[in-house]
């Protein structure tokens, strides 16, 4: 028997002991992994001081591009007309902000400060949300650990610690799948409703919902359970979209201003496919990046031959919706998705081999990006 399986079926299973919940637990270990993960993001930035360009002194100095936008938004609420050179927060989705108002408006913490920190604690959500949907398919303690540091390492890990949106998109997302598979609908739809209000491509789990509910028997036995919760779960799923379109409606007389606005920013919706190709026949970083989207939709494919058609078909779509504009931020619509990081977690279970390797990879690439995050390199953005 390989070494590696002998020692895995050897662990013991995680505990539930009197009033220490499987929660409880999952608690624990994903505030283990997260005060690794400030403790990682803080020494590489402390350390990219020394001999790079980078200024690094406190938390806030983490904020740059859209962690500024998501500040602007807390400071003042959004843009009622364009400014100079199209400098506008309308595309940037409000919960987000609204979660790291509270920092800064009653708690009195610096701006930047308040950004930061609010994707901080988000982070620690994300971890523990990302275990809890693997759940039923994780044994061991061990198992728990290897999940949440695909999150809490993450090779873009830089994103969760400087005031971006990503590790509250990748909670909500998280906990909608997490509810949907126990048919827990309301709280399902709740979720990705919320998490259309965090970033646009949230919305797209409205067809990831209606998959879960398409596979539920024959059509007559769906018609029969078409109960008023599974309905108003599904109404739920755009509505933070639905809200914040109807908003910007009220606000600037134009509903899809968002979309409008990415003309003024060079972000002119095209063929994702055409966008993909222009992009493997450029050298560096386009062509990693173009790499990486093809990585994401064959793991996309390989979602749905697995039987998690719901996961795959989200994976695909919420990379393509963006590459069909820019393939720039192509990495962060693919590393910050919930079904990328379950593939993963999938392809490297059961091989200590594999395990080791993809972890001193993504460890590597992320201390990368965090010198150059420090260091104003544009393609981080």
């Amino acid at each position: 028997m390989d070494a590696s399986v002998a020692w895995h079926q050897q662990e013991v299973p995680l505990p539930v002991r009197g009033r220490q919940s499987r929660a409880a637990r999952l608690w624990i270990i994903a505030f283990v992994l997260w005060i690794a993960s400030n403790l990682f993001v803080t020494g590489v930035a402390t350390l990219a001081t020394w001999e790079g360009d980078a200024s690094y002194r406190r938390m806030a100095d983490l904020c740059h591009w859209d962690c500024t936008w998501y500040g602007s938004v807390v400071e003042g609420g959004y843009s009622k007309a364009p400014k100079a050179n199209a400098e506008v927060n309308w595309p940037f989705h409000p919960l987000f902000p609204i979660t790291a108002y509270p920092l800064h408006k009653w708690f009195k913490l610096s701006l930047h400060g308040s950004v930061v920190l609010a994707g901080k604690l988000e982070l620690l959500l994300a971890i523990y949300a990302f275990m809890l949907l693997l759940s039923d398919e994780a044994e061991m303690t061990s198992d728990y650990y290897r999940a949440g540091a695909l999150v809490a390492f993450n090779p873009y890990i830089i994103y969760a610690h400087a005031g971006y949106a990503e590790p509250l998109y990748f909670s909500l997302i998280a906990l909608a799948f997490y509810f949907a598979r126990r048919s827990r609908w309301i709280a399902s739809g709740a979720m990705g409703g919320l998490a259309s209000a965090t970033r646009l491509v949230g919305f797209l789990f409205s067809i990831s919902y209606a998959v879960f509910w398409a596979r539920e028997g024959s059509w007559r036995s769906r018609i029969a359970k078409a109960d008023l919760g599974r309905t108003i779960g599904l109404l739920l799923c755009p509505l933070g979209a639905a809200i914040f379109t109807l908003y910007m409606y009220h606000l600037t007389g134009d509903a899809l201003v968002q979309k409008h606005i990415q003309v003024a920013w060079e972000k002119v919706p095209g063929n994702p496919i055409h966008i993909l190709k222009l992009s493997l026949l450029h050298p560096h970083w386009q062509r990693v990046w173009g790499v990486m989207v093809i990585a994401s939709l064959l793991l996309s494919a390989w979602l749905v031959k697995l039987g998690k058609a719901e996961m795959g078909i989200f994976l695909a779509l919420s990379v393509l919706m963006p590459v069909s504009a820019s393939i720039w931020a192509a990495p962060r619509y693919i590393w910050w998705q919930p079904p990328f990081l379950y593939a993963v977690y999938r392809l490297l279970r059961r091989n200590e081999t594999a395990w080791l390797t993809y972890s001193a990879l993504a460890a590597g690439f992320a201390a990368f990006m965090i010198v150059a995050w420090f260091s104003g390199q544009n393609f981080v953005v």
